[in-house]
């Protein structure tokens, strides 16, 4: 009688881990999706002509946005503008992703646009505005829930150039395995704080 509990706990507890996964990978696609003028809502990344980049002090996270970044995008047509301050690092965020995305991953030095001064999403977003004004397209390109409020943020700043927005590839299935809810914990978390 023991062992049968056991195993019905077991089951139990992996059925709703396996749910809370599914729910977290079906949510993060989902918001992936959101905040896009039109047919680009939902249909395929585009090619867009600028990606802005946002910033993260952690090495492993603003890494991983500039591989967002580049599987977004056309390395050798696009141009990458990379936003972010000296918040928690001695060199601007900005200049850190730039030299991984020109040095590791053979990013154009020319194709590179440095924004030096936010030390803020909200900041990310007004800084680069001016240097956003002449692309037809704009991806952004952050982790799924970060690249939604800027979205969001940028609509709310600019609607005209936030009718050039395009999907970016911020959302792979099962990336980085528990990221996905992760990440969304802590989105839920901000949300509750902000009330």
């Amino acid at each position: 009688m023991g062992d049968d509990l056991k195993n019905v706990r077991l089951a139990i507890t992996l059925t709703a881990l396996s749910a809370l996964l599914g729910w977290a990978e079906w949510k993060t696609w989902r918001t992936s999706r959101e905040i896009y003028p039109g047919a680009r809502r939902a249909g395929t990344v585009g090619a867009p002509d600028t990606v802005l980049v946002l910033g993260c002090p952690w090495p492993m996270l603003h890494r991983w946005r500039v591989r967002i970044a580049i599987r977004s995008a056309e390395p050798a047509t696009t141009r990458f503008l990379f936003s972010g301050g000296a918040v928690r690092t001695m060199r601007s965020e900005a200049q850190l992703m730039a030299d991984y995305a020109v040095h590791t991953l053979g990013v154009p030095i020319d194709n590179v646009v440095i924004e030096d001064q936010s030390r803020s999403t909200v900041e990310n977003v007004r800084n680069s505005l001016p240097m956003l004004a002449g692309s037809a397209t704009i991806a952004i390109a952050s982790n799924t829930f970060h690249a939604h409020r800027a979205r969001r943020i940028l609509r709310d700043q600019s609607p005209e150039l936030a009718a050039r927005l395009t999907r970016s590839r911020d959302y792979l299935p099962f990336e980085w395995g528990i990221a996905h809810p992760v990440l969304l914990g802590l989105e839920v978390y901000r949300s509750w704080v902000r009330r």
